[in-house]
């Protein structure tokens, strides 16, 4: 509760995941001063996905942003995507993700309580559908070296790095660095000569990353057949009156759909798996789901 207003990322909200628990990512399990606790809210199913990680500068040129965007809707059909919280790159990650099928992870570089407030209604919007997570516990304050350490957790959270936007000191060329270490596959986005939030990039191609122009290029990579359309999806009466309440109400419950419904709650389950598996909905866990 923060002015009185309530928030998604309230202490009450903020789920832990120890090293035993089922959602602690495989990709950490053997990573030296990888954290004992991982502090999340919302879909924590993601964490079982396969994740790719997109970074960039808070200074980006417009049309980065917006290339950087559409790249996140396509690669969110195929992987988790994986970023920080900052303005710039981050954002337009977040934001493409969202408007793809949700599937989007990100990372902060402290304590719940210290959400960056300018970014508060998107990074709630990606709680609600994606998730949010924290190595850190709830109280702890963001510091200079705390960007390296959530920048390497980044790099080895995910099989791919694209780095979209950097300056020739970015915080978006930490993660490069730890995804060359470990020899993670590393994309950038290419720039005119001299355009300063373009070294970065330019640097890393000349070392040997992968060129980016559009998101086949980082499914070529990976050897996954780009999907142009969806493909057609057959829905039974009743799924697709599921389907409709879902993305009528934002989190829906499983007893409002049971209302609006008449459904058993049982039944309801076995219909939501079903459009799960379909790609349409995605769990948002307690029983509540979201269209994707």
């Amino acid at each position: 509760m923060k002015n009185g207003l309530y928030s998604i990322f309230d202490k009450s909200n903020i789920i832990e995941i120890t090293k035993d628990s089922p959602y602690y990512p495989v990709e950490w399990q053997k990573l030296s001063g990888a954290p004992e606790i991982l502090y999340g809210v919302g879909n924590l199913e993601l964490l079982k996905t396969r994740k790719f990680c997109i970074v960039g500068s808070r200074r980006s040129l417009a049309s980065t942003l917006k290339l950087t965007a559409q790249i996140a809707v396509e690669l969110s059909q195929e992987f988790t995507l994986v970023t920080g919280t900052a303005d710039g790159g981050d954002s337009a990650v977040l934001e493409g993700a969202l408007k793809g099928r949700g599937k989007v992870i990100s990372v902060l570089a402290g304590g719940f309580s210290a959400v960056p407030k300018g970014q508060m209604a998107l990074l709630e919007q990606v709680a609600k559908k994606g998730l949010v997570i924290s190595a850190h516990a709830y109280e702890t304050t963001v510091r200079n070296f705390s960007y390296d350490y959530r920048n390497k957790l980044l790099a080895r959270l995910s099989e791919g790095v694209l780095v979209v936007s950097a300056g020739e000191t970015s915080g978006a060329l930490i993660t490069a660095k730890y995804a060359e270490k470990i020899g993670i596959p590393l994309f950038a986005l290419p720039y005119a000569p001299h355009t300063p939030s373009g070294e970065g990039c330019n640097a890393l191609l000349k070392k040997g990353a992968k060129l980016v122009e559009d998101a086949n290029d980082i499914f070529q990579a990976f050897g996954i057949e780009k999907k142009d359309k969806k493909q057609s999806v057959v829905l039974n009466a009743d799924e697709e009156k599921i389907l409709r309440i879902i993305r009528e109400n934002e989190n829906a419950h499983i007893m409002v759909l049971a209302e609006k419904t008449g459904m058993p709650a049982f039944k309801l389950k076995i219909l939501c798996t079903s459009l799960e598996m379909k790609g349409l909905i995605a769990s948002l866990g307690g029983n509540r789901y979201a269209g994707v």
